[in-house]
């Protein structure tokens, strides 16, 4: 090849490689031309006509963004971040266009935003187009709110909370309100006994708000209404990541660990050890009393104080030593077993004193626990503290 048919091929390969920067350019300046027909078309609530725009536009923005020489270009970031926030604006009125209600497509769009911002003048205009989306979003949740549309109200305000963060704008008052309407609607929702619709709300809403534990909470109460101990447990999990020094929710929650598990020692109870399912079932009580001792013993690291943990800590170790013992009673003595499960018992019974002995500094004349703690030091051999709480107990009873 001589080097004039090179220099020729050289420039056939330039031209091509123009041309095709040209047609991409080009692609952008089109799909900004049809974006610009989407806002005329949605205030005349021509969803149809606003769709159809906005399928264009995205058609023709598209290969630009997954071109080399424009994928990076400021204005096709821009065009190609408010062509996809509309179409996830329209996936509420249009099933097939749901496919963008997702956290990919909201990545993208946030991606295309910081590209687009590094430009002066397309960092105004998408300040001034989230300005716009947000005061939009935000007089739609007040007017919802008002109505007691408790559920528009929420995606309204959540909508612009999101939307600010792709700028890195943190709104507390604009998350307050997500997080007040949604109470609202979770209030609403079990009113109507709608308690499966409460709960995917809330799987949503803690999605969105994964360090709010007021919503968890609700979770948490709703799928305990509906018998759902494991769904519970899930909500409680996020409860606790969003506020772990809530002395409140762990010593609630190892409560109705505590109710859980001696209602499943009840049924075994109705059962022979041979029966199918028992191990599985002795299995699951052992672990509901593991979780309520835990969550117990958490509340009280938080405040080694706290009245309603140390209660139900002692009544926890007092129930499990009176089971253990009424279980050795009922083995032969010959059994290899019968001095290892009165050992656990002995053992119960000894752990029982000390949140007692908590609670008791806080309650001094509470009878019952009074006479639980003469009972439960007599059983340690503590001869001196048993005579103390039994005189204790009698003049508490006396009164």
């Amino acid at each position: 090849m001589n080097f004039k048919t090179i220099k020729i091929a050289m420039l056939t390969g330039v031209l091509a490689i123009a041309t095709n920067l040209s047609a991409q350019n080009s692609n952008v300046v089109s799909a900004a031309i049809e974006y610009k027909k989407y806002m005329p078309a949605m205030m005349q609530q021509n969803m149809d006509e606003a769709k159809s725009v906005l399928m264009e536009a995205k058609n023709l923005i598209d290969p630009a963004m997954n071109h080399e020489d424009t994928k990076d270009d400021e204005k096709a970031n821009y065009y190609n971040g408010v062509i996809y926030f509309g179409l996830v604006e329209l996936s509420t009125q249009f099933e097939e266009l749901e496919q963008y209600q997702n956290e990919e497509t909201m990545n993208m769009i946030k991606s295309s935003f910081e590209k687009a911002m590094e430009s002066r003048k397309y960092k105004r205009e998408v300040e001034d187009f989230v300005d716009r989306k947000v005061s939009q979003a935000m007089t739609i949740g007040q007017m919802m709110f008002q109505q007691k549309k408790f559920d528009v109200a929420y995606a309204g305000f959540a909508g612009a909370y999101e939307l600010q963060k792709m700028i890195d704008v943190e709104d507390e008052d604009m998350k307050n309100n997500a997080i007040i309407s949604a109470r609202n609607h979770i209030d609403t929702l079990k009113k109507q006994d709608k308690n499966e619709e409460a709960i995917e709300f809330i799987q949503q809403a803690s999605e969105m708000f994964p360090k709010n534990s007021d919503i968890a909470i609700q979770g948490v109460n709703i799928s305990l209404d509906m018998g759902d101990l494991e769904q519970a447990e899930k909500f409680f999990q996020a409860a606790a990541d969003a506020d772990p020094q809530n002395k409140a929710l762990f010593s609630t929650m190892g409560s109705i660990f505590l109710s859980s598990a001696d209602k499943g020692f009840q049924e075994l109870q109705g059962m022979d050890v041979t029966d199918e399912g028992y191990p599985a079932k002795a299995e699951e009580v052992e672990m509901l009393y593991t979780k309520a001792e835990n969550n117990l013993k958490r509340a009280i690291e938080i405040d080694p104080e706290y009245l309603d943990a140390s209660y139900n800590l002692g009544v926890l170790y007092l129930g499990r030593g009176q089971k253990l013992e009424q279980k050795a009673k009922q083995m032969d003595y010959n059994d290899p077993n019968y001095e290892t499960v009165m050992a656990k018992s002995e053992e119960m019974y000894t752990n029982a004193i000390d949140p007692l002995e908590t609670y008791i500094k806080q309650d001094p004349n509470n009878a019952g626990v009074l006479q639980v703690l003469f009972q439960v030091h007599r059983r340690a051999g503590n001869t001196e503290k048993a005579v103390e709480y039994k005189k204790r107990y009698e003049a508490a009873a006396a009164e």
